[in-house]
Formats: C-alpha cells, structure tokens, sequence
C-alpha cells in the first residue's frame, strides 16, 4: 500500500511538473533593442532574444512566440488589416515614451550642424511632409533648443565630412524606417529624412548597414559617420556619445495574434 501511494505521490509531482513547470508564456523582442528591455521585465513571460523586429512580428503571427515587444512606430503599417500580418494586433496602450536622435562621434561639431538642418526642415514642413508619408507626422517632435554650430579648431568631424562629400549612415533595415521596396531600392522615414538633411548640408548621403550590438564601435572607428536608426536616447548613450534632438518619439509596445 505504501508502494502505490508513494508512486502516486511520485506521478502527481511528474504531472505538476510537465503541466505547471511550462505555464509561462514566450515573448519575443529584438536583442539588444528597448523592447528587449521591456520584455525581460515582465512577469508571466519567459524571454527569447530574435535578431530582428521583423523576425518577433513573425513569430508571434506563426504561433511560435505568444507576445512581441516591438517599436511602435514598426506596428504602423507593418501589422493589422491590409498588411501580410492581418492576425497580428497591438495589445494595451504600450509603455513609456521614448524619444528618438541621432548619434554622432562624442564632442563631434556635425551634431549642432545637424540640428539646425532638422530645425530647416522642420519650419520648412518637409520633416512632417515626409513623416505624413509614412503615418508617422503625429509623432514628430523637433522642438527642443540646441547650441549654434561652432566648428571645433582640432579633429573637427564636420570638417572631416565635408572634404569626403559623404556622410555615412549607420543603419539597421526595419520598417517603416529603412527597408527596401519591392523594386529593391532602399526607402522609409529614415531614408528620406537623412536625404533631406545631407541635401542641406551639402553631402551625399551613403548608407550603411551594421550590426546593431557593435553600432558604438562602428562609429569610433569611423567606418559610419552617425547612427540613424530610430535609435533611442538614453542617459547611458548620451554620456557615450553626441546625440541630437529629439526628432521623434516613440513607445514600446505588445503585439499578439488576434483571437
């Protein structure tokens, strides 16, 4: 009798396992980006890393993964009625608001001489014109104060830039930001912004992909000129490198499939 009990006891405990042991949900998000950030705080989930955005909207359309945090600026258009993912809905209001910037070299004078380029075109309305393109003109900021340009009289980066005729930009492929149509040709918010703002400086503009985890080393090694790739501002980028001003915010948020 003591054998049947113990065995019973032993099974419960096997089945308690199997069934309770696995109760988390899996949500995915970016490696290394704010939504990664987001995802390994919440309770209930048990966090799985993609190399893209793009990769977590896929898994959750194909029931592999529960939840995606993503950037919301990459649910609009990307997700919902009349796109390929139909079944894929933002869940809740989303989480707190981040701004994005532009990330130069630490003390690099291009970035006073890249806001005044933002602040033209945003009185001009082609920032907003260009955003209204993509659905994202509610989203614009481009307000903030910032210093006069003043070239540096040593190492200056604008300097650098402008005898090559080129500012090369560090980017990441997502959209709506930067991606590639369907006759190959890269387009987005991004890529039409950074054009506008080279053609006031009066530089080409070259764009580069990387990878986002080395995007610090990519640009102190001068193989990129700036990161613009809706990257957020942060306390910890901002003391590493110069960023601009905020020229767009942001949120993370949760996106399942549809019931």
């Amino acid at each position: 009798m003591k054998k049947i009990l113990a065995l019973i006891t032993v099974l419960a405990m096997v089945f308690c396992f199997v069934g309770c042991g696995n109760s988390a949900k899996i949500i995915v998000a970016e490696k290394e980006s704010a939504g990664e950030e987001v995802a390994k705080e919440l309770d209930g989930y048990e966090y799985t890393a993609v190399d893209t955005q793009a990769k977590a909207i896929m898994e959750v359309a194909s029931g592999t993964a529960d939840a995606a945090i993503i950037d919301y600026v990459t649910s609009i258009g990307s997700i919902g009625k009349g796109t390929d993912y139909e079944n894929v809905v933002v869940d809740g209001e989303g989480y707190e608001p981040e701004n994005y910037g532009i990330a130069f070299r630490k003390g690099s004078d291009v970035t006073a001489k890249v806001n005044e380029a933002i602040a033209t075109l945003k009185e001009n309305g082609k920032l907003n014109e260009i955003a209204k393109k993509y659905k994202l003109d509610e989203l614009i900021l481009a307000n903030d104060k910032f210093d006069a340009f003043k070239q540096s009289e040593k190492d200056s980066d604008w300097e650098y830039i402008k005898n090559k005729g080129e500012l090369v930009i560090g980017i990441t492929y997502f959209a709506p930001m930067n991606y590639e149509n369907e006759a190959g040709e890269l387009v987005g918010f991004e890529t039409e912004f950074a054009k506008a703002v080279c053609e006031v400086l009066g530089v080409n503009a070259k764009f580069q992909e990387i990878n986002w985890s080395a995007k610090e080393t990519e640009l102190a090694a001068k193989n990129i000129d700036c990161i613009w790739n809706g990257m957020t501002i942060t306390e910890e980028r901002s003391e590493a490198m110069s960023i601009t001003i905020p020229y767009m915010q942001n949120k993370q948020v949760m996106v399942v499939k549809e019931k």
